[in-house]
């Protein structure tokens, strides 16, 4: 085949600033009033998904028209599921601090009742008194229990007697040992337990990040009414008024619903290849793909497919012969 091609590449998607200075969720009011997980099928069966928020412009583009209900159910949601005495692997489930991740092992001891998420503020956790664990809001200054590792099987733990909040005691730990208390069984768990004093409550290294999006992006964004969230009676959804502020709401009340849809970008960006590679054939085709695709990574773009279409390089037109009279 002739070596000289010309390569159309259709990408397909978009870059981080692209995304942000084009507006690729278009957003649809229902005037329907269902539950918050009928809202979220409805939504995935007739658009993309229950509204998700990046940024204050993407609260600017809405134009609430009048509706059926004084809230409107949104993407954003804490599901007890993943948190409620259980050591989950959802974005919201309980991590420990040392590694980001949820727990390996899965094993955990909260007490009775616990975690119970109060007033929308508990997302960290203490040893109690009796080694069992709940969560308290992060801010509380309390001792803490900190551990070194020794190896991938041996920790050796630490009490400290200065009261100060989960994030500095975080810090002081992976200052002078390896990080706050990471316990992944009953064994450490009781190697805690009598590493403080046996009447004294104690920070370790379990906390999470509450409330994800339906469609799994990340929560950057929030724009709460001044005492929310509250978790008022087992309230775990948000919704939004007619001035878009947000409120957490329970997840079985009907109301009307904000879905999103997303567009997506096509660009055509044509390319001159020379190679005496053939470029029809399947593998080579998908192997220039593959590293084109991991440029476009390394240059911070995301969410996209790319495609092809070869055109044959134009031949110059054949010189006329024409005879002299």
């Amino acid at each position: 085949m002739d070596p000289d091609m010309t390569l159309l590449l259709f990408f397909l998607g978009c870059s981080l600033i692209a995304c942000s200075k084009f507006p690729l969720r278009q957003y649809h009011y229902v005037d329907m009033v269902m539950t918050w997980t009928d809202a979220q099928h409805y939504c995935r069966e007739n658009y993309t998904d229950l509204a998700t928020f990046e940024n204050m412009e993407d609260i600017h583009r809405l134009n609430r028209p009048q509706l059926s209900s004084t809230w409107t159910w949104i993407g954003l949601r804490d599901a007890q599921k993943s948190w409620k005495r259980t050591m989950g692997n959802d974005v919201n489930s309980w991590r420990w601090s040392a590694t980001g991740e949820t727990s390996k092992s899965g094993y955990h001891n909260w007490e009775t009742y616990q975690p119970d998420y109060y007033q929308g503020k508990e997302t960290c956790v203490m040893m109690a008194s009796n080694g069992q664990w709940f969560d308290q809001p992060c801010h509380l200054l309390k001792p803490y229990v900190c551990y070194s590792e020794i190896n991938e099987t041996q920790k050796t733990y630490m009490y400290i007697d200065t009261e100060r909040s989960w994030f500095k005691a975080r810090t002081y730990c992976r200052t002078h040992h390896t990080d706050l208390a990471m316990i992944e069984n009953s064994t450490e768990n009781t190697e805690v337990y009598f590493t403080k004093p046996t009447s004294a409550s104690a920070w370790i290294g379990l906390y999470r990040e509450p409330w994800t999006w339906s469609d799994q992006t990340r929560i950057s964004f929030t724009n709460w009414k001044s005492t929310a969230p509250d978790n008022y009676y087992s309230q775990h959804c948000a919704a939004e008024s007619n001035l878009h502020i947000w409120n957490d709401l329970r997840c079985r009340d009907k109301f009307t619903f904000l879905c999103h849809e997303v567009s997506i970008l096509k660009t055509t960006v044509r390319m001159m290849i020379q190679t005496d590679a053939d470029i029809t054939d399947p593998s080579t085709n998908n192997q220039i793909l593959q590293q084109l695709g991991s440029v476009l990574q390394s240059q911070g773009f995301t969410g996209f497919t790319l495609q092809w279409k070869l055109q044959p390089k134009k031949q110059p037109p054949e010189t006329l012969n024409t005879p002299y009279a």
